[in-house]
């Protein structure tokens, strides 16, 4: 009778003090070209859903055929003084990570979140002409809550994106995640 009293506490307190209740919504997006020759931005906004909710849309067009691409993103925090290191701060080659993305854990599951929004689905290379997307994004936020277990605050996403090892574009957001 113990071992059932113990075993409804430990599933009563999982299910109620484990779990972070919030709300997140995206704060700002910024997107810059670094080497105008390689492409162009079509969008790169926020849209708002509601007074929680909001979704990204971001499109390039590529002027130039990549065969060599690579990203550097580092996950950042907000605190007293400024933006500070948080998490990860990893440089990926995307043709190696579209060749077999369960080697690569982390960047699979921050993949995972963007992959029903996104045509950046294969491995290199990206022809001339085409267009990079990533529509209407806006993950769910318990899958997202559950994966990153974080407290309350403001959060950045810093990415540098290299073609042939020279930067190309930067794209830059925060999340303000709230109760």
């Amino acid at each position: 009778m113990m071992r059932l009293q113990v075993f409804y506490l430990c599933i009563f307190w999982l299910n109620n003090f484990s779990y972070i209740h919030g709300s997140y919504k995206f704060n700002s997006l910024n997107c810059e070209l670094c080497a105008p020759d390689g492409g162009y931005i079509k969008q790169c906004h926020i849209k708002a859903i509601d007074r929680k909710h909001n979704m990204i849309n971001i499109e390039a067009i590529l002027n130039k055929t990549i065969s060599q691409f690579e990203i550097h993103f580092k996950i950042v925090k907000r605190e007293s003084g400024g933006w500070h290191p948080f998490l990860y701060d990893i440089r990926q080659d995307i043709c190696q990570f579209f060749k077999n993305r369960r080697k690569f854990f982390i960047s699979n599951l921050i993949y995972s979140f963007m992959k029903p929004y996104t045509n950046v689905n294969h491995t290199c290379p990206y022809m001339a002409g085409s267009e990079m997307q990533l529509l209407n994004w806006t993950p769910d936020e318990g899958k997202v809550i559950a994966k990153f277990p974080v407290d309350y605050g403001q959060y950045g996403l810093h990415t540098t994106w290299y073609v042939n090892k020279v930067a190309a574009l930067q794209i830059n957001g925060s999340v303000l995640f709230f109760k």
